[in-house]
């Protein structure tokens, strides 16, 4: 018996127990989704992650004010003021300071109103701090004038429910613009515009209003910055500056770099995508028990056909061969039903896994390997020949007599 008989008896036994063959398959299905799902898109957050941090440049370290458990906010009343840019200069290997200072707004474009950030920076360190981010029209405003902006792509052109809309705002247009949350509304006028660059970790620059660092310290009137970036002289030299910062102000600061971030996140979400494969696991050994079930059912069922079978002459081999070949039909579905349904299941994940602030920071992507695509398919079929694997091999040992006299 060749092995296009095999599979062609295997078809007609799943076709004989049409409702049970189905709902193993799905147990498979899903099984296999889950794990292709999963692992996409926690990939895919990862890369996401990873993208929003290489943004940043690799030899800048963000010095704020607080713990280091600077995601979980700070309770340190140290402030960073003009005496600090002094202290950090004087740091070996750092070769330029830029305070900086950034306080939520919101914008009234068109009678729309839109959630940014107010962003006062020196913008000739701008391309250095932020990689790849350059102006798509006009000039960044004057340094010392408080009454114009470079604004974001987003409020440029707003995404609408429809997807991208046309300009909204355009070059030496006036914006209302409030701050924090008072009530006093302020008009600036649009200088530049920033080509699209989405999120770098804790700025959304697509949503953001850019002024000069002077503007920013008239606006606010405040001495005291949100944050100082550290402009190192090679990134080989970071962590010997983040020592420096960290023996200089102890826990009064909090000292950020991409690199350390890149590994903690390369870490968290290494141990997320086990984690997630864990969980599509447990779903194919659920239904690996519901394909063993299946085969110690069938195998009771067809007791009298192994009989006859073997009474014609069938070796133990070719019993074995046909019971299993009905494990590897059951798993080559599965796996090809459960892989489509995961690439699917993975973007409604990627969907729900979000990233950074503002809308920029947006979904994520799902990654799909060639190495996932390869273990979603013939790992289910692996799962399905193990199971059925003891019950095939109980059939093939019948005794011809026995299986012939069984009611």
């Amino acid at each position: 018996m060749d092995v296009f008989d095999l599979f062609r008896l295997a078809f007609k036994a799943l076709l004989a127990r049409k409702t049970r063959s189905v709902l193993t398959i799905l147990g498979i299905t899903i099984g296999a989704a889950v794990i292709m799902g999963l692992i996409a898109s926690s990939g895919g957050l990862t890369a996401g992650i990873s993208a929003q941090v290489d943004k940043i440049g690799a030899n800048v370290v963000i010095v704020r004010a607080g713990s280091s458990n600077f995601l979980s906010g700070s309770t340190s009343s140290y402030q960073l003021s003009t005496q600090d840019l002094s202290a950090l200069s004087s740091i070996s290997h750092v070769v330029q300071v830029a305070p900086y200072y950034q306080k939520p707004v919101t914008i009234s474009v068109g009678g729309q109103s839109v959630s940014g950030t107010l962003i006062g920076i020196d913008s000739s360190v701008l391309p250095t701090i932020f990689k790849g981010l350059s102006l798509s029209e006009g000039t960044f405003p004057n340094s010392f004038d408080p009454t114009s902006a470079a604004i974001g792509n987003s409020i440029a052109y707003p995404v609408s429910s429809t997807g991208a809309g046309s300009q909204l705002v355009g070059l030496n247009q006036a914006v209302s613009m409030k701050i924090g949350a008072g009530t006093t509304s302020l008009t600036f006028l649009v200088k530049g515009i920033f080509g699209a660059y989405g999120s770098a970790l804790f700025s959304n620059v697509d949503e953001s209003v850019f002024v000069s660092f002077q503007a920013a310290q008239l606006l606010l009137r405040t001495p005291y910055f949100s944050a100082i970036y550290v402009i190192v002289d090679s990134a080989d030299n970071i962590s010997s500056v983040q020592s420096s910062i960290q023996t200089i102000y102890g826990s009064d600061v909090s000292v950020i770099s991409a690199g350390a971030i890149a590994s903690s996140i390369s870490a968290i979400t290494g141990q997320l995508s086990v984690f997630l494969g864990s969980i599509g696991g447990v779903s194919l050994f659920v239904a690996a028990i519901m394909t063993a079930n299946t085969m110690f059912v069938s195998v009771m069922e067809r007791t009298k056909e192994i009989g006859v079978l073997k009474a014609i002459g069938f070796r133990k081999s070719q019993i074995l061969s046909m019971f299993l070949s009905e494990c590897v039909v059951t798993g080559i579905i599965g796996g090809i039903c459960g892989t489509l349904l995961g690439y699917v299941l993975s973007f409604i994940l990627g969907g729900a896994l979000s990233f950074g602030p503002g809308r920029g920071g947006g979904a994520s992507s799902p990654v799909f390997s060639l190495g996932l695509i390869v273990f979603s398919l013939f790992f289910p079929i692996g799962v399905s020949v193990l199971a059925g694997l003891y019950p095939a091999w109980r059939a093939s040992r019948m005794s011809p007599i026995t299986a012939l006299k069984y009611e």
